[in-house]
């Protein structure tokens, strides 16, 4: 049995390759076109998405939890009380104290994604909806695609923080001598 040229070859990137090559025409021609997808997709527009991503599908589950201020709704409660339960090896367990965690939870949903959305604390924010994540994983193992996603964009956030349109940014700008 013969092997295709592309099997056992290993995969370069268009960067090493024409470093390898030392191509100059189309190294100039590449990195035109690098700064002008660069410039129509900034990362301070990246990050904005990312966050307001991240932070849509919690607020809207936070909002569900309640009647009015700080008035959990009954269903928040008997959720927590009765169907979600953490699927741990020689489990299921139920959540200890659901009411008491129904409230920490719906509040943090509440509160969590404004902060995201404003860039305050982001990547401190941002590491709370991953924890979130991983527990809503522990409880629904059959979301893992949709967890995955807010977890990588969770990750993304805390990668590379909020960017330039946030109150992280404004807040730790800094301020020019004499001002």
């Amino acid at each position: 049995m013969r092997l295709s040229a592309m099997e056992g070859e290993k995969v370069t990137s268009v960067r090493t390759f024409l470093e390898r090559h030392g191509n100059l025409k189309v190294k100039g021609w590449a990195a035109k076109i690098e700064r002008m997808i660069a410039a129509i997709v900034p990362a301070w527009l990246a990050q904005l998405a990312l966050r307001l991503a991240l932070a849509v599908p919690f607020w809207r589950s936070g909002l569900g939890k309640w009647d009015g201020f700080l008035e959990l709704n009954d269903v928040a409660v008997l959720l927590f009380t009765s169907e979600f339960q953490l699927h741990l090896p020689g489990g299921p367990y139920p959540f200890p104290a659901p009411a008491a965690t129904a409230f920490v939870v719906a509040c943090a949903e509440v509160l969590l994604p404004v902060f995201l959305a404003l860039g305050l604390a982001t990547r401190l924010v941002a590491l709370g909806l991953l924890a979130m994540t991983i527990v809503i994983q522990l409880t629904v193992p059959d979301g893992w695609p949709i967890h995955l996603t807010w977890a990588a964009m969770a990750l993304g956030v805390i990668t590379w923080g909020a960017g330039r349109l946030s109150l992280d940014h404004w807040l730790v700008r800094p301020v020019a001598p004499g001002k």
